[in-house]
């Protein structure tokens, strides 16, 4: 009985130990993420694959992952939330050659780009005497694309609380251009009225204009809002001028309008310069243009003017700027009102109301609605 015990304990201790030296061999861990681009609140899927490719099962194996605080869970789960980030974990018993497959269901509830990083995994021998941590850093991200603003109801020309707002209205139409006619809307110039297919029709019709390539608007957001910028970030602001260039966009894309993007915001993921889309006009290139919108930070590559001065060196043909600023600084004045020529539109879309009364009245100016309700 004697020897029968000090085998048992030798074979507990040789198992345990070889449990403790090969802990992590043949363990194998994989995230899967459902989708990288994705709308605030929308559902998407963590996939958290465990495997274990050995003979000896393990007792105890933890998960510890690091996830972004802006990232949260449907359903009950064991987490830690903290300002910067959320540890989410997972303890599993693995049996000889089992895999396990966890699923859960996340949502993100702010724009932005977002990494999946850090993850620990814990482990112990057989006996559960010593534990083991091993550390891997996963290089993964989602990017979540910033809330729509409705263009008639949130935006308003300045001076005018009930004025009307048409982005066609924006675009300077190409006269030599005229691909068919339709219905007059009341919002058309009196000029494109086409007089004789009126008069048969018994109701007023207008000639349909197209645009060219060089017909184009750039879509120009700023993120700065102080001076210096990193002394003053109103985070408020700067969220609803980059919902409006969605809002622009996604207007520009449905009226089949070329349109392109140009910011002074470093985005996450790019090296810290301009910002640049050419104009274009397709499903591909309004999704790569929100996706840049959603990877829009905090930080700026360079002020608002040296942007404008940085557009002008390009020598680019543009029919329409449209500029989105969280605020008008004085020293924004004269580049604002520079952009205007007999050839070019300019229209300005501000979330505050500080030097618009200063802006040319050849622009045309829209305030955010909350000004005046506020």
């Amino acid at each position: 009985m004697t020897y029968l015990f000090f085998f048992l304990l030798f074979l507990g201790i040789l198992i345990n130990q070889l449990s403790k030296k090969y802990i992590f061999k043949n363990i194998y861990y994989s995230r899967e993420i459902s989708k990288k681009v994705l709308e605030i609140g929308e559902e998407f899927k963590l996939i958290t694959t465990v495997e274990n490719r050995k003979f000896f099962p393990v007792t105890f194996f933890q998960i510890e992952e690091r996830l972004p605080s802006a990232l949260d869970y449907k359903f009950k789960v064991r987490k830690l939330k903290t300002p910067d980030f959320l540890y989410h974990t997972i303890s599993l018993f693995l049996l000889s050659y089992q895999k396990v497959k966890r699923i859960y269901s996340a949502y993100c509830n702010k724009r932005g780009r977002y990494i999946f990083g850090d993850v620990t995994l814990i482990s112990g021998d057989f006996l559960g005497l010593n534990v083991v941590v091993k550390s891997l850093r996963l290089d993964q991200e989602i990017v979540v694309l910033p809330r729509r603003l409705s263009l008639e109801k949130d935006i308003i020309p300045y001076g005018s609380y009930n004025g009307n707002l048409s982005v066609r209205r924006w675009i300077i139409e190409d006269p030599t251009m005229i691909i068919g006619v339709r219905e007059y809307t009341g919002q058309e110039p009196a000029k494109t009225i086409h007089w004789p297919l009126s008069l048969k029709h018994n109701r007023l019709m207008v000639k349909n204009f197209d645009y060219t390539v060089e017909n184009t608007s750039l879509i120009i957001l700023n993120i700065e809002t102080f001076k210096p910028h990193w002394r003053s970030i109103d985070e408020e602001k700067i969220e609803k001028a980059i919902s409006c260039a969605r809002s622009c966009a996604e207007r520009f894309e449905e009226e089949n309008i070329p349109y392109g993007l140009m910011t002074n915001s470093i985005l996450y993921g790019f090296p810290a310069r301009e910002i640049f889309i050419p104009p274009g006009n397709s499903d591909y290139h309004l999704k790569n243009l929100l996706e840049h919108l959603g990877r829009v930070s905090y930080s700026i590559s360079m002020s608002f003017e040296e942007l404008i001065e940085s557009l002008n060196k390009k020598h680019l043909l543009f029919s329409t700027y449209v500029i989105i600023t969280p605020k008008i600084l004085d020293s924004y004045i004269p580049y604002i009102n520079s952009l205007k020529t007999e050839l070019t539109e300019v229209i300005l879309i501000t979330f505050d109301p500080q030097n618009i009364n200063h802006i040319s009245n050849n622009i045309l100016r829209y305030l955010w609605r909350g000004v005046y309700e506020a």
